[in-house]
């Protein structure tokens, strides 16, 4: 049991590390700084845009750093002629939503066509959710993401699976999608502790799983009420990011 747990441990470790390495996209808005070194007081020698696509590499000795309470690293890259280092923790591998993209759905058909129809699973009274029915609209996309909407009496989930993304690539994508700015605002940082904070006169319960032998994050849960009671759910499962939100009174 003992070497089949280090072994899944290690299979997790060297997947998180090859989730970020390839080909990716920028996604901080203002641009990702190429420096010159691996340090962020180093010559910036170009900026690279918002949505550019990079491939990067590491050197043999990674030197992690800190942004927006993501523990990343320096990556290699180059851009316009320009070899240098860029912080991994801003980029994504799909492109970034675009300006006029508003929520996930919206962000999911930018990113890719459906693959087919929705497909309608049902169950229960369906013409009376009240007494226990269930409505799932299941819609598959040619990348391989997905997205489950369902609909109970007076309530509601969405759920999302994005295959090759991590949680904290998860925290960077919503925090750019209007539809999640009640669960991560545009200065957030990454949650790495339980606490609750204040939005208004609202609580916000927020809540982090570990791996009990290490600081790898494996679910972030935020519960808060805005009118009606919302949780909101991010973990992964299989090699893709599942996101769960939804709302009920």
């Amino acid at each position: 049991m003992r070497k089949f747990f280090l072994l899944a441990f290690l299979v997790f470790s060297i997947d998180c590390l090859a989730q970020i390495s390839g080909t990716l996209y920028v996604a901080a808005k203002g641009g990702l700084s190429l420096r010159e070194k691996k340090d962020a007081n180093s010559k910036v020698l170009v900026q690279i845009p918002y949505g550019t696509k990079v491939s990067i590499n590491y050197p043999d000795e990674i030197v992690n750093i800190t942004s927006d309470g993501i523990i990343g690293a320096w990556a290699k890259t180059s851009f316009n002629g320009k070899t240098g280092y860029i912080v991994n923790s801003f980029l994504l591998p799909w492109p970034p939503p675009k300006s006029t993209v508003k929520t996930m759905k919206q962000y999911l058909l930018q990113v890719s066509p459906a693959a087919g129809a929705p497909v309608i699973v049902k169950a229960g009274s369906i013409e009376s959710l009240e007494a226990g029915g269930s409505n799932t609209k299941k819609q598959l996309y040619k990348n391989g993401a997905e997205y489950h909407e369902e609909t109970f009496y007076e309530a509601g989930n969405d759920i999302y699976f994005l295959p090759g993304f991590t949680i904290e690539q998860g925290f960077i994508l919503l925090r750019l999608l209007p539809e999640f700015k009640a669960v991560f605002g545009e200065t957030d940082i990454f949650p790495m502790e339980d606490k609750t904070i204040k939005r208004g006169e609202d609580d916000y319960r927020i809540r982090v799983e570990k791996m009990e032998t290490s600081d790898w994050i494996e679910k972030i849960q935020i519960d808060y009420v805005e009118g009606a009671f919302y949780t909101f759910e991010m973990f992964l499962l299989g090699g893709q990011l599942v996101i769960n939100f939804g709302a009920g009174v």
